[in-house]
């Protein structure tokens, strides 16, 4: 097989199309979530994430244990000026403040046993006292970590 001429930068920025609008959409392979995919040249290609690649070859390398986040919130741009650096930590935070985390909670979860009544009914009893978690468990087919949790606000907060 033929090497290359093609520097990497010639190969990464030639599958981008910088026309779309405000992102720079990468328009070859993409993983399952819309990520895209840009292999290494080496003996053995590796596939790194086109985001990643688009802030190497604009800033230099990533700090250690640091990840790449997306401004505009669209898996396949590759735009430098949409890209900035953070911990695992902030991709949540900011995953969370966007309103991409998991939107299946309380009622709307598929194995859900509670309803939005019985946990305010809960939360009423327990204040009450008088009624022990492991009775509440026990009342309504849960666990009774599920009333701690209820109990505490650690799930079912948006109640």
């Amino acid at each position: 097989m033929a090497k290359s001429t093609h520097t990497i930068e010639e190969r990464f920025w030639s599958k981008v199309d910088k026309t779309a609008g405000d992102c720079w959409l990468w328009l070859a392979s993409k993983n399952s979530r819309g990520y895209g995919r840009f292999a290494i040249n080496g003996h053995t290609p590796r596939l790194q994430r086109t985001h990643r690649v688009a802030w190497e070859l604009t800033y230099g390398p990533i700090p250690t244990g640091q990840h790449i986040l997306h401004r505009c919130d669209t898996p396949a741009c590759v735009r430098p000026i949409h890209l900035f650096v953070g911990t695992h930590r902030d991709n949540m935070r900011d995953m969370l403040t966007k309103g991409r985390g998991n939107k299946q909670h309380g009622i709307n979860c598929g194995t859900v046993r509670l309803t939005d009544d019985i946990v305010k009914a809960v939360r009423a009893a327990y204040a009450e006292g008088g009624i022990s978690q492991r009775a509440l468990a026990k009342q309504y087919s849960v666990s009774q970590a599920c009333i701690a949790a209820v109990v505490r606000r650690v799930s079912w907060r948006h109640i």
